[in-house]
């Protein structure tokens, strides 16, 4: 099954990447190879059957694309089709929409079916010329908006595992200052946890009440190249009647020649898919060292990661406490005790005391918690690095580092 959904996200996360891309109606083929030689800035290898035109439409057949580590190529199904494409005067073009095929996926074998239905992009750019030199615009100019939903994974007597309502992307104009704005949601998670058959995961599921499992995921930030600052403004994972996860941050140092180093990292994955070869662990070590070696200078400004409680805290406090004999409110007095033992042996006072204040007021009354990050300049990744060695054998070395503060039950929560 998870092979299954695996290779539908690729087929996806490829089409977002042929969703960006018109063509001129006259000459279908033309814009199929553009597409094909644009696709590898996104680190991908695509082929194709067949282009053809009519009118303002273009539909492309056979369309399978390659990554390096997969045996086969994914097959797109069906057509995938350009509607609204007119060529810019530049020699690029634009389309209103793209959309695929709905996929149906039954392997009899394993008991599974797979469901992914209206799959769109809209907003869609090719530009004029393909190169490193554009690729920002190329990222940032593919489409304005891809959405897809129902996602739907299921037994084949039509019981439901797992399904997601609704996916979007988009990406916004460019404001005054050059900033690009984005984000994502993912509505409507659900998976149905009782049919889990391991008897340790019962007791859990029916204390939390995760039977059936419900949660859904939000972002949204904005990328300034030229001044090289990215914030993040809010990213969430919210599971209903549970808790709500946010994190927020910004960094300093994403450059436009950051991003254009990433883009060759993509070109070179592209054409190894290209060419069949299989990525060992040896060259994704590689990949992986490059990309860090191009964030080192990357740097943190400030950031924050927030809990915020809907009944997650006390049921954990019931459970943990089933499982020493008390109740829920006797855990609790316990847990109010240890607060100062924990923290005896830390030597900052104000820290101590702040921390202790923020858990035991969280404690008394579960509404919300926040670390915050709040260090006099931006820090480099690369001083991590080089601290890692002193941070290990006392991590409240953070502590000063980057400024931390604790508090709990704040008022004031991050935009959405």
């Amino acid at each position: 099954m998870l092979n299954t959904v695996s290779r539908t996200t690729l087929a996806t996360a490829a089409f977002v990447v042929i969703g960006a891309h018109g063509a001129l109606a006259q000459d279908a083929t033309a814009f199929a190879d553009r597409l094909v030689e644009t696709s590898k800035l996104m680190g991908l290898s695509f082929s194709y059957g067949s282009a053809t035109a009519e009118g303002d439409t273009v539909a492309i057949s056979g369309f399978t694309f390659a990554v390096p580590g997969e045996d086969e190529p994914t097959e797109v199904p069906g057509e995938v089709v350009f509607e609204g494409v007119v060529e810019t005067p530049e020699g690029g073009f634009t389309a209103e929409r793209a959309t695929i095929a709905d996929i149906d996926y039954t392997d009899e074998e394993k008991g599974v079916s797979l469901s992914f239905a209206n799959i769109v992009a809209e907003g869609i750019v090719l530009p004029a010329e393909v190169n490193l030199d554009a690729a920002l615009e190329i990222g940032f100019e593919l489409y304005d908006r891809f959405s897809a939903g129902p996602l739907t994974v299921s037994g084949t007597d039509g019981t439901e595992f797992f399904a997601v309502d609704t996916m979007e992307v988009w990406v916004e104009e460019p404001d005054a200052e050059g900033g690009y704005r984005s984000g994502y949601s993912v509505d409507g998670i659900r998976a149905d946890l009782s049919t889990i058959e391991e008897p340790e995961a019962q007791p859990v599921i029916e204390a939390f009440g995760l039977e059936q499992f419900n949660a859904s995921m939000d972002g949204l930030g904005t990328w300034w190249p030229e001044t090289g600052t990215l914030e993040i403004e809010d990213l969430s994972f919210i599971v209903d009647e549970l808790a709500t996860l946010r994190l927020a941050m910004t960094l300093e140092g994403y450059t436009t020649e950051l991003y254009q180093e990433m883009m060759k990292l993509n070109l070179k994955l592209a054409e190894m898919a290209e060419a069949g070869e299989e990525l060992s662990e040896e060259q994704m070590a590689q990949f992986d060292e490059a990309m860090m070696a191009h964030m080192a200078d990357v740097a943190l400004g400030d950031g924050s990661l927030r809990y915020e409680d809907a009944s997650l805290f006390n049921k954990t406090l019931e459970f943990v406490g089933a499982q020493q004999g008390v109740d829920g409110e006797t855990f609790k007095a316990g847990l109010q005790f240890m607060v100062p033992m924990t923290l005896a042996e830390v030597e900052d006072e104000d820290f101590k005391a702040m921390v202790t204040s923020a858990v035991n007021t969280f404690i008394a009354d579960p509404q919300n918690f926040t670390i915050s990050a709040e260090p006099a300049e931006p820090i480099a990744f690369s001083e991590f690095e080089a601290r890692a060695a002193e941070i290990e054998a006392d991590p409240f070395v953070l502590v000063d580092m980057l400024n931390l503060r604790i508090s709990a039950n704040d008022e004031t929560a991050p935009a959405e």
